[in-house]
């Protein structure tokens, strides 16, 4: 019992498989118990008779066991192994395409939000371009068409010398009316600087706004704010825009000419006098109508000729006191014909035109910059967010394909491992047949 009980051990650590089927493969037997059964004539001992059968059992009905059962092993293990590692393959690329669903679950609001801001943002970029640009084009338009119908109230601030000094006293009315428009050109500038501020200023604030949103780590796009030069918060002044050279190209050649001292406007001039004719005439009505009698009694003693030549002498003082008052109002001719001109040069030549569209060109390209550069940002946003997305779904296409691919190899794997089986158990029914 003891030799048995050591063999076995031995044979349990060598071949667990043929420990485990001891009681057929592993025999012990007495040959002086089977020597004296045949020197007896009885039968053998029943360890010989028990071997014998297994022995036989073994050689014949059961020799698959001894060729096919370590192939059909080695393979069953093998495939088993397989399915063990499709089987884990499969539970954890199930568990990344939960985890990046998840992760674009989660994402999805702020993609929607970006969508949303851009268009939000690029809409109100725009508008604030194009309000700005209209407010300019509207107050140039405004400002410089009214300092164009009103240029004789700036020559009546010019004074008078006298009738001596009458052509220098045009060509002084002339510069302060050429400087009263480059004064108001200026302001139209300062205007112009003041709306690009204020449009930069609402652009600055959309810019914060998006920088607020920005949650990446690395915020390599930088904000004008962080710019030396035409930045946001700097005070743009007038001497930045483009330089324009001379207002008007007709001022540059304007020239004094003798029409601008006679006022040909018969209907003006008929009205000035006119009015002096009845200046005169209640005046003498005055003094007549004190001397009534005396008149009446001069009358009755003047002849016809005397008559004629009182009426001469009426008519003549009336003629004198027109001259007088043409002469008296050549100032005002002055001022009225200069203005005059001017208006009809600067209209021909389209000058509120031409500083309302400059202006308008200079607010645009002073604000577009800042208008593409905020588009930009948010659209470089909303492409790094559709980039990690798209990684996201690429990774979850690579886990989906892990996963059919695996599951297909684990039902291969237990296919072939029933096949196997069952061609261990056809060869087993051979065998006894």
């Amino acid at each position: 019992d003891r030799c048995e009980r050591m063999i076995l051990d031995q044979i349990r650590d060598l071949s667990p498989l043929t420990y485990a089927e001891r009681s057929d493969l592993v025999h012990f037997v007495s040959a002086h118990e089977q020597l004296a059964a045949e020197r007896t004539g009885t039968q053998g001992a029943e360890s010989f008779s028990r071997m014998e059968k297994s022995l036989r059992s073994f050689a014949l009905e059961q020799r698959f066991k001894s060729k096919l059962a370590p192939a059909q092993r080695y393979a069953m293990n093998v495939l088993g192994d397989v399915q063990y590692l499709a089987a884990e393959n499969v539970a954890a690329a199930t568990k990344r395409i939960q985890e990046i669903n998840a992760l674009l679950r989660e994402s999805m609001p702020r993609y929607e939000t970006l969508l949303q801001e851009r268009t939000d943002t690029s809409r109100q970029a725009e508008a604030a371009l194009d309000d700005g640009c209209a407010e300019v084009r509207r107050h140039t338009s405004t400002h410089l068409t009214n300092t164009t119908r009103h240029l004789q109230d700036v020559a009546e601030k010019v004074a008078y010398p006298g009738l001596l000094s009458l052509w220098s006293y045009a060509e002084s009315v002339l510069l302060a009316m050429v400087r009263h428009l480059e004064h108001e050109v200026s302001e139209c500038d300062r205007f112009a600087c003041f709306t690009i501020q204020h449009a930069r200023a609402d652009l600055a604030r959309l810019e914060d706004h998006r920088r607020a949103l920005d949650d990446s780590e690395s915020k390599d796009v930088a904000s004008w704010n962080d710019d030396d030069d035409g930045s946001a918060s700097g005070n743009l002044t007038a001497s930045q825009l483009a330089p324009i050279g001379s207002i008007s190209n007709a001022l540059d050649t304007v020239q004094l000419e003798l029409s601008d001292f006679v006022d040909f406007d018969i209907a003006h001039n008929w009205a000035a006098l006119t009015s002096v004719s009845t200046a005169l005439t209640l005046l003498a009505s005055k003094s007549m109508a004190s001397n009534a009698l005396t008149l009446l009694r001069l009358s009755s003693t003047m002849g016809p000729h005397t008559a004629r030549r009182l009426m001469v002498a009426s008519a003549a003082l009336i003629g004198l006191g027109s001259v007088f008052y043409v002469v008296s109002d050549m100032d005002a001719t002055v001022r009225r014909k200069l203005s005059a001109r001017l208006e009809l040069m600067l209209d021909d030549e389209g000058f509120v035109q031409h500083h309302a569209e400059r202006l308008t060109t200079e607010a645009s390209r002073a604000i577009r910059p800042f208008v593409w550069h905020l588009q930009h940002t948010f659209q470089r946003m909303v492409e790094a967010e559709e980039h990690r997305r798209a990684d996201h779904l690429r990774r979850r296409h690579v886990a989906q394909d892990s996963q059919i691919y695996f599951d297909e190899l684990r039902i291969k794997a237990h296919a072939l491992a029933n096949q196997v089986r069952a061609v261990g158990n056809a060869d087993a029914a051979n065998s006894r047949l």
